[in-house]
């Protein structure tokens, strides 16, 4: 057994090592991938490496690491294109079996001197770096750098931004032949090296050179000359715009030669001389204008010239131009300015056999123009000015197969033009001015297609085309042709493809394509007839049948063959795709286009089962019956847009099921006047029924736009947007399954339609709509559902809503009873309605709300009160509405409510305030100007809210100045006390009353001001009696050790200790002060040392900054501190605020001891006055301090 199993693995081995399998044992380095290379068997691997950079700055590249067994190709391409690559000596010296090295895409500046060495084996080197991206930075090849590789035949530095070879280059590569130099900056023919000058230290033996697309501007002498093997130069696009006349010296075996796409006018008479091997010459796409004699003189090799899309003119043809080119096979003049051409231009062209004349300017052609051209087989002579054609025009002609005389103005053609065209098998006259077939077309009995479209033919009977036994395709398509009958198409037994479409035709007679009953494909599009009864019938091998753009009305499947695939009767005025026997199974249609027609109907009976593609698209198609397309097992696409769908049912698209191999059908069914009724919410679900893979894929559904039943809202809207609450439909009574008192009619889950509204309800009956909207009810109707959910009384006429007149309506979330002339809302009048989201009460006439009309409408998030007649609004109106997020008061009558109590209502979003007779009293108005702060982002129209004084008056609350309301309030009041009319000594009095209501007054206002200048003039106090008060009952106030304990953040000491202090320790009066950072003890418990200062203090100067209430505020010892001293109502705290302090920020302990203090703003006028004044008296000391800088610690 063990021999056996040995024998068995001896015979695998040697197996194994007879067929050796591609690169096996073969590992790639990281970033390459290999595949196999050479010949099946062979051990040879081709490696492509893509790197970032080679040796960037972010990256080291080792091709050491390339196995150098058996890669015989290296192919390495750069990612990062806007980074430097370098190429290092040595890189690839491993690599001895290397034939094909390719390095694209990366940015190398030079290939240094031994890039290359160790590459014997090297065959084809390609270096594309794409430098012209960067710029300036261009590819330099070392002198040298090429050495290494002897046997190089293949060599690409394209798209390098190179503008100059070192002539040496080349000189150690002997087997050179492909050079590509394309897509270079190469300016001057001198930069590349090849002129045989006595610089040029070797021979260049390069055959095949390319020089498209570089910036070449003139080619001068001799610029060629080294390269004495050359056998194709190609310059195409450069700017070449002249060329020296010795420029191809030394080019004897050159036999391409391409200078299309360049500059060139003319080109000099010995341009060409000493290239007589020359075989292929492309000068199109220049500007010549002009050919010298001699040119092309000597050039028997020559086989095709493209002379196209020059300016040539036809003087510049004659007898000697072509005389030499014996042997030419393909030349094109086309896209020239020829205007004739004359018996002799071609004399010598006997081996001619395609001739390109098109798009020129020729009127007239001379006899026998052709005659020598015995071997011609194309002529084009299209887009020309032609009128005639001679008998002698066409002579010589005889292996002539196509002739194109299409978009010429040719009138008519001699009978004997094409006499000897024997051999001629496509002729095209498309677009002349024939009014009759050409006579001449009988003698082509080869003629396998004539186009004689776009003509001026009327009449066809007789017509010389008949009795041509191998035509193939007529096409008589753009003519005048009337009415057809039997024989006109008459001994044509191989005719397939028959177009008379754009004619004059209104009626065939029966049996007229009898005679062509192996017809492949006809086109009666675009003419007037109206039967096509019995036309097709016999036409069983007819494919493509186009009878579009007629006049048909009536159809049926009966009259087209059963074979026919391609149907095409758009732009008819059929009505119905009729099939009365019933052929659906039988028809091999493939593609059928209805479209632009009157069909209004479609069921599976109007559609074969093996159908495909179909357009119905713009047609009147109101009902698609149910399965229409199922059975349809082909289908893959069908084109409903553009007719008059209403309404879908599900069933409609219902399809076989498609084979998961197979992708869905498309349809697309825009562009419909669709109604989106409760019938219609499946089409909005078509994607999660793909999965069934029973219905088409609706292409187009995001554009299909649907109108509402219910069109409060808005009237038309997108399918895919629409919620399913809205797909609607209309009942008037509807009674549940399980319902069993619908006999009654008190029965809530009867649901019965009041009298004049309408009802919609969604599918699921979670929605239920009764609009009763401007039908002017005059009371809310009698049998509302207990179900609904929205219900529209806008329009009526209620001055009542009675308490519980909506009981039960437990599910409505829409109540509208906007503009119905409600006067009253009774308590209790929403009772029930727990579920209410929204309540339009706009335009009506209430006149003021007490409170209990919304207590309980908890969920309410809508309510709407504009336009009414409202002037007093309860402090608990609202209170309840804790779900509210909009809220309408404008244009009312309101002149007083404490809008800031909206406060409480946590989600308010939408407010609007304006057009009310809002009071413009200091105290609403101040409040308000509160609330507009913190809310103001949320009232709509917060530009448009005045207040109002006495009706006289109105100020924009945005503007209205609140420090001066006292004064203005004054100054208003007095307005109104005008009694000029009065007797003299009632004026009198009053007047004086008045002046001394106004001293008074002002001296109240200003008691404040009036104490601060009087103490500052005189040093006297007034007004001071609540301090003398407040001092008695602190008791030993005079005893006490300073005058004043500054609280301050320590980022606040500059201000204190340089501002503050100086003036108030040294000015006059003198102060005692003591500072928190300056005199308290470092350590120990400060909340404790704070209130031994602010309790041995007759004041405390509280500096409110940011900076402390964001610092010091925040510790609690501090705060803790303050709190505990102040809180006890026998210390006179003053504020002075240092920059800006929002008072919305401040926590209610400082904002109540603001109210209670003096409150001082650092800068603003008789800042120090004020202070000075609020201090306590200067006392009578027995000691004074020397230095303001003594700490004073140690007493606390």
């Amino acid at each position: 057994m063990f021999r056996i199993w040995l024998a068995v693995l001896v015979i695998t081995s040697a197996a194994g090592a007879a067929a050796p399998s591609p690169g096996r044992g073969y590992v790639a380095p990281e970033d390459c991938e290999w595949t196999a290379a050479g010949s099946l068997g062979s051990s040879s691997v081709a490696l492509t490496c893509t790197v970032r950079t080679i040796n960037g700055v972010f990256d080291s590249t080792n091709f050491s690491l390339i196995q150098p067994q058996n890669t015989v190709s290296l192919k390495v391409k750069c990612e990062n294109v806007l980074f430097e690559s370098a190429l290092a000596n040595n890189s690839f010296h491993h690599l001895k079996e290397l034939r094909s090295l390719h390095v694209e895409y990366c940015k190398l500046k030079e290939i240094p001197l031994k890039a290359f060495w160790g590459l014997n084996e090297l065959t084809n080197l390609t270096v594309r770096t794409y430098n012209s991206d960067w710029g300036e930075i261009f590819l330099k090849v070392i002198p040298g750098s090429l050495s290494p590789l002897q046997k190089l035949a293949r060599l690409d530095l394209s798209r390098n931004n190179m503008p100059a070879l070192t002539p040496s280059l080349l000189c150690a590569l002997p087997n050179l032949q492909h050079l590509n130099l394309s897509h270079n900056d190469f300016s001057e023919v001198v930069n590349l090296g090849f002129a045989a000058t006595n610089r040029t230290p070797c021979p260049v033996h390069v055959q095949h050179l390319d020089l498209t697309t570089n910036r070449l501007k003139v080619l001068t002498d001799h610029g060629f000359s080294a390269l004495r093997h050359l056998r194709t130069l190609t310059l195409r696009s450069n700017r070449i715009s002249r060329a020296e006349d010795t420029a191809m010296f030394g080019l004897g075996k050159l036999q391409i030669l391409d200078l299309s796409n360049n500059l060139l006018i003319a080109l000099p008479p010995g341009f060409l001389k000493g290239s007589e091997m020359l075989s292929e010459l492309y000068l199109q796409n220049n500007s010549m204008s002009v050919l010298p004699p001699g040119l092309f003189s000597g050039l028997q090799q020559m086989m095709v010239l493209d002379l196209s899309h020059n300016s040539l003119s036809s003087q510049w043809l004659n007898a000697d131009t072509f005389a030499d080119m014996t042997r030419l096979v393909v030349l094109d003049l086309s896209y020239n300015r020829l205007s004739h051409l004359e018996s002799a231009t071609f004399r010598s062209q006997y081996s001619l056999q395609v001739l390109q004349l098109h798009h020129n300017e020729l009127v007239s052609i001379a006899d026998n123009a052709f005659s020598s051209l015995y071997n011609l087989q194309t002529l084009i002579l299209t887009n020309n000015n032609l009128t005639y054609i001679d008998a002698l025009t066409f002579t010589g002609l005889q292996m002539l197969m196509v002739l194109s005389l299409d978009f010429n103005s040719i009138q008519a053609i001699h009978s004997e033009a094409l006499k000897n065209c024997t051999n001629l098998q496509e002729l095209n006259l498309n677009v002349n001015k024939l009014i009759e077939v050409p006579k001449t077309i009988k003698y082509l009995q080869q003629l396998r297609s004539l186009d004689i479209s776009n003509n001026r033919i009327s009449v066809i009977s007789n017509a010389s085309y008949q009795g041509l036994r191998v035509l193939y395709s007529l096409r008589l398509a753009g003519n005048s042709i009337g009415n057809l009958s039997k024989g006109v198409f008459e001994d044509l037994p191989s005719i397939r493809i028959l177009n008379l479409a754009n004619n004059n035709v209104q009626s065939i007679e029966q049996g007229t394509f009898d005679e062509v009953p192996e017809l492949h494909a006809l086109r009666l599009d675009s003419n007037l007839i109206s039967d096509i009864n019995s036309l097709f019938i016999n036409l069983h091998d007819l494919l493509m049948l186009n009878i579009s753009a007629n006049r048909i009305s009536w159809f049926d499947y009966a009259l087209i063959p059963i074979g026919l695939q391609w149907l095409d009767v758009h732009d008819n005025q059929i009505e119905t795709l009729g099939n009365y026997y019933e052929l659906e199974t039988v028809l091999k249609l493939r593609t059928l286009d209805a479209s632009f027609n009157k069909i209004t109907d479609i069921e599976a009976a109007s559609l074969p089962n093996s159908i495909e593609i179909l357009f119905l698209n713009n047609n009147l198609i109101k009902n698609i019956r149910p399965f229409t397309f199922l059975g349809k097992q082909n289908l893959t696409r069908v084109e409903l847009k553009s007719n008059f769908l209403e309404t879908l049912e599900m069933n409609a698209f219902r399809l076989s099921e498609v084979p998961s191999r197979r992708p869905l059908p498309e349809f697309t069914v825009s562009d419909n006047p669709y109604v989106c009724d409760c019938n219609m919410e499946w089409l909005q679900r078509m994607a999660s029924l793909d999965e069934s893979r029973q219905y088409p894929r609706m292409t187009d559904i995001e554009e299909i736009m649907c109108s509402l039943t219910f069109k409060r809202k808005e009237s038309v809207v997108p399918l895919t947007r629409a919620q399913s609450s809205q797909f609607l439909c209309s009942y008037n009574s509807h009674c549940f399954a399980l319902c069993h008192c619908c006999e009654f009619d008190a029965c809530d889950c009867k649901m019965v339609c009041p009298d004049n509204c309408t009802c919609y309800y969604d599918q699921s009956w979670n929605t239920n709509i009764v609009d009763c909207g401007s039908k002017r009810h005059t009371s809310v109707p009698r049998k509302i559902p207990m179900d609904v959910t929205e219900l529209y009384l806008d329009g009526s006429d209620i001055p009542t809503l009675s308490s519980h007149t909506f009981i039960g309506r437990k599910n409505m979330k829409i109540l509208y009873m906007n503009n119905s002339n409600v006067h009253t809302i009774d308590n209790r009048t929403f009772n029930g309605l727990r579920d209410l989201l929204v309540l339009n009460l706009d335009h009506n006439r209430l006149t003021a709300l007490h409170g209990y009309e919304f207590e309980r409408l908890v969920h309410l998030q809508e309510l709407y009160l504009s336009h009414n007649m409202i002037a007093t609004i309860s402090n608990v109106t609202f209170a309840n509405l804790k779900a509210i997020e909009i809220l309408h008061l404008d244009h009312n009558y309101i002149v007083q409510y404490q809008i800031w109590l909206l406060n409480n209502n946590a989600r308010l979003q939408e407010i609007k305030l304006a057009y009310n007779s809002w009071t413009c009293d200091c105290y609403f108005v101040g409040e308000m100007k509160e609330f507009l702060h913190l809310k103001g982002d949320y009232v709509r129209d917060i530009y448009d809210l005045e207040c109002h004084y006495n009706h006289s008056s109105s100020h924009y609350m945005l503007d209205f100045n609140t420090s001066a309301c006292n004064n203005y309030t004054a100054t208003a009041m007095r307005s109104e006390f005008d009694f000029a009319e009065m007797l003299p000594i009632i004026l009198i009095v009053t007047v004086v009353f008045i002046v001394v209501l106004i001293i008074a007054v002002l001296i109240f206002v200003f008691r404040k001001e009036m104490g601060v200048w009087f103490y500052a003039k005189y040093g006297v106090r007034l007004f001071r009696a609540g301090q003398t008060r407040t001092s008695q009952r602190g008791g030993g106030d005079e005893d006490k050790l300073f005058d004043a304990f500054v609280s301050y953040s320590k980022k606040d000491e500059a201000f204190v200790t340089q501002i503050l202090a100086p003036e108030l320790e040294c000015g006059v009066p003198t102060f005692r002060l003591c500072l928190h950072y300056r005199d308290l003890p470092v350590g120990g418990y400060m909340s404790d040392a704070i209130m031994e200062a602010m309790e041995s203090s007759r004041r405390t100067i509280l500096i409110l900054s940011e900076n402390f209430l964001k610092s010091e505020w925040c510790r609690y010892e501090f705060k803790s501190a303050h709190r505990e001293v102040l809180s006890a109502c026998q210390h006179r705290l003053l504020v002075i605020a240092l920059g800006k302090v929002d008072p919305q920020e401040l926590d209610p302990d400082i904002r109540l001891w603001m109210k209670q203090s003096p409150v001082l703003r650092w800068g603003e006028k008789q800042f120090w006055d004020r202070l000075k004044y609020a201090m306590p008296d200067v006392r009578h000391r027995k000691t004074e301090r020397n230095r303001n800088d003594v700490s004073v610690a140690v007493h606390i």
